[in-house]
């Protein structure tokens, strides 16, 4: 026995194309996400009296792009989701102008620690252990960001699987590593 099931009944999802009509939504409140970068749109769907998130996500955006040319796009593909009748143009640009000072500042503190991270060269051979706990707390930030920068994952295009490489000892054996059995502790 099979049994077919009658799409017709069901609903289409509020987010497609053209599936919401500009007289039965009305805009509540926006919201932003920085990563990735977009706006939300929340608003309300008049004939279920329903509440929805609509995500403008934007495409191609960094700390060099003009504001005006994120604006066109956004309205060019999210028109009825910021109707001018409905949506303070003001608004998005402010938001979008939001989004755009967080990604500057994350480039800058990026630049920072890139820059702090040459503070691990100079320290290897300082001793750690005559540092008091902010002074090492701070040191252990810096090998922390050495650290995942150097990191390579399985995901990195330049991720080798079992390197192997051979080290040579000049300074001979030492005290500690014997050919002696293991002792019990």
């Amino acid at each position: 026995m099979s049994s077919s099931i009658n799409t017709n009944s069901i609903p289409k999802p509020i987010h497609q194309k053209n599936s919401l009509n500009e007289n039965d939504y009305m805009p509540k409140r926006f919201g932003i996400s920085y990563n990735p970068p977009q706006i939300v749109v929340e608003y309300q769907k008049l004939s279920n009296n329903k509440l929805y998130h609509h995500k403008i996500k934007l495409h191609k955006f960094s700390s060099n792009t003009k504001i005006s040319e994120i604006i066109d796009d956004m309205y060019k593909r999210h028109n009825i989701y910021l109707n001018h009748k409905k949506v303070n143009k003001a608004q998005i640009i402010q938001l979008v102008e939001k989004l755009r000072e967080k990604l500057i500042q994350k480039n800058e503190n990026d630049e920072k620690n890139k820059n702090d991270v040459k503070l691990v060269y100079n320290i290897k051979n300082e001793n750690l252990n005559k540092l008091n706990k902010e002074e090492l707390d701070q040191k252990k930030k810096e090998m922390d960001i050495f650290y995942e920068q150097n990191n390579i994952k399985k995901t990195d295009k330049n991720f080798q699987y079992d390197i192997r490489k051979e080290f040579n000892n000049n300074e001979g054996l030492a005290d500690w590593d014997d050919d002696e059995e293991d002792e019990e502790i």
